[in-house]
């Protein structure tokens, strides 16, 4: 049997550089049925393609683990890796897995 090389992690980076507003805007026009996530990061839109299993199952496992704890103790929300936050460097990233914010 033949053993597969593994294959490095793509990301793809935009050539131009944006503000948050306009990738935002830019995002807001994207086709809402697409799979791939996309940060903004120095001004460039970064376009990573979707997980795939394991780290879908993580993320739903963790998710249903964490949202209901910090529910209930009233601490905070919690996001799943599709949700952008926008920091104040000017950056918009997504959390790799699942976010609370307290």
């Amino acid at each position: 049997m033949r053993s597969m090389a593994a294959l490095p992690e793509l990301a793809f980076e935009s050539m131009r550089t944006l503000s948050q507003e306009e990738f935002e805007a830019w995002v807001a026009a994207r086709w809402r049925g697409e799979l791939n996530h996309y940060e903004l990061l120095d001004g460039r839109v970064v376009m990573t393609p979707p997980a795939g299993y394991p780290r879908g199952a993580i993320e739903a496992a963790l998710g249903g683990i964490l949202e209901p704890f910090v529910r209930k103790r009233t601490l905070g929300k919690c996001f799943g890796s599709s949700q952008g936050f926008e920091l104040p460097s000017g950056d918009t990233v997504e959390p790799d897995d699942v976010a609370s914010v307290l």
